[in-house]
């Protein structure tokens, strides 16, 4: 009887050192909204990470490589430069729920705004109806970048599961990225580096 209350104790104190440590994650890295209604679902998400516009930019626009740093991202490329900040961009995610995995895929026609935002839409439809969204960048003077992600899309498949798997998806690639951003920032700012003599 004592073994076992020891052993309850031991469980309740782990459950609650992980319900501790993902609050804290959550609130230091991604804020999200997510809403489905009528099987369009909305997203709206953010977080704020220690970098430089240049820094994020060069990660949000390094589309031939985001799937060396994005886990769930099987394939991206650019395919065709149009000028004057369009692109299209084919990317290929993967994810699943228990013993079941799907793919998607989207042909995303990008517009930039250098070091302020890109807008997306799938002209593809190969798995949505439509899926658009955009990155907004918006740094402040105390040396901080807001990035802002938001997202509206129909799937064109009906999994149980689609719309909780999107929001862990979507959730997962923020986190992805602000990794990749304080990862490359750090290359660039050495110890002892002043960050903010950086224009």
């Amino acid at each position: 009887m004592f073994f076992r209350k020891v052993f309850l104790y031991l469980l309740l104190l782990i459950a609650g050192a992980a319900i501790r440590s993902d609050a804290g994650f959550a609130a230091d890295s991604v804020s999200l909204n997510f809403q489905k209604k009528d099987g369009i679902c909305g997203v709206d998400a953010s977080f704020d990470v220690a970098a430089d516009c240049a820094t994020a930019w060069d990660v949000l626009t390094d589309y031939d490589h985001m799937h060396q740093f994005v886990g769930g991202l099987k394939r991206s490329h650019l395919e065709e430069y149009s000028g004057k900040g369009r692109f299209l961009v084919e990317q290929e995610f993967e994810g699943g729920f228990l013993f079941v995995t799907k793919r998607v895929r989207v042909r995303l026609a990008v517009q930039e705004i250098r070091c302020q935002s890109i807008l997306f839409e799938d002209v593809g439809h190969k798995d949505f109806e439509f899926y658009q969204g955009s990155w907004q960048l918006q740094p402040d003077l105390n040396g901080e970048l807001t990035i802002s992600y938001s997202l509206k899309c129909q799937q064109d498949f009906n999994e149980p599961f689609a719309g909780d798997h999107l929001k862990g998806g979507i959730k997962d690639l923020l986190n992805a990225v602000r990794k990749e951003i304080l990862r490359r920032q750090a290359l660039k700012n050495p110890p002892g580096h002043d960050s903010t003599q950086q224009n």
